[in-house]
């Protein structure tokens, strides 16, 4: 591979945008194509990136292609499209938050092209990305991750090696948002048990802010109970049911214990069910709030 090489950028929404405004800023060639937010690509044209027309123009001339889309569909549809065009030797890093079976069957269709896959799934926020200090997971070799690194520090001030096959970043990012998603789901049923109580929320704070249980997730979860603020996580709870969705499966065919994620699946499938899909995470206590009838 040559030595700055030419990266293109497929999802440029929340976090790709950021991702990918930071990779053009660090001195890499950076691609782009327009899906939804025309807002994005033309800042990141006028940071320096270059617009193509279309995945198959993107794969005729990257060398490496980011993709950062919704779940596993949308990356197998656009691995579909980079297989049209593809040259050999090309790398797909594949940031989404994708179910590893899918990512292991095409990681097998792009290595017959002479193309590798590389997942390497994000944790923390828009803002995050924005300041390239995301956490990634990477999966593969350590020789695979020397040559990956320069510019996935970029967007990411933490880079955690899984080793292992491919796909295994993806099941551990599953299970990193359940920890995250299942907390919501835990401060949510808090919160409303308070409610019934008619006790203030800012009580409940105070009393884990000055406890073990203190963290970054319960913060900003209750800057909207307490503080009337959703934007502190800014993560759809359509996502949320997407995800953990895919953890079940995972779970299921390894047929491992889901008590805890079974009443996580619930609250979301619920919460959709009331029209909440495109409600932000810590909006998951008014899910349990209209349950409890008091909403």
């Amino acid at each position: 591979m040559v030595d700055t090489p030419t990266v293109g950028f497929v999802g440029v929404g929340m976090m790709g945008w950021g991702m990918a405004k930071n990779a053009t800023e660090k001195g890499f060639s950076t691609l782009v194509v327009a899906h939804r937010k025309r807002e994005a690509v033309d800042d990141l044209v006028s940071r320096g990136a270059t617009e193509v027309d279309s995945v198959q123009q993107m794969a005729k001339t990257a060398d490496i292609i980011v993709l950062c889309v919704t779940g596993s569909p949308q990356v197998e549809e656009n691995i579909d499209l980079i297989l049209q065009a593809m040259r050999p030797g090309l790398i797909v890093i594949d940031t989404s938050t994708a179910e590893p079976e899918s990512t292991r069957k095409l990681a097998k269709k792009l290595a017959e092209k002479g193309g590798t896959l590389v997942d390497a799934p994000l944790s923390r926020t828009p803002s995050h990305a924005w300041d390239g200090e995301l956490t990634t997971f990477v999966s593969g070799s350590d020789a695979q991750l020397d040559t990956l690194r320069p510019l996935l520090s970029t967007w990411a001030a933490v880079i955690i090696p899984v080793g292992g096959e491919v796909g295994t970043a993806h099941a551990i990012k599953l299970v990193n948002n359940l920890v995250a998603i299942g907390y919501a789901a835990l401060w949510s049923e808090c919160y409303g048990t308070l409610k019934k109580l008619d006790i203030a929320p800012d009580v409940l704070r105070e009393l884990v802010r000055n406890s073990g249980m203190i963290c970054g997730n319960f913060e900003n979860f209750s800057k909207y109970v307490c503080d009337g603020d959703p934007n502190a996580h800014k993560f759809s709870l359509g996502n949320c049911q997407k995800d953990i969705g895919y953890y079940t499966r995972m779970a299921e065919g390894l047929s491992a214990d889901r008590t805890v994620s079974g009443g996580v699946a619930d609250l979301l499938n619920a919460s959709v069910d009331m029209g909440m899909a495109d409600k932000f995470l810590p909006e998951l206590v008014d899910s349990v709030l209209k349950i409890n009838g008091d909403k």
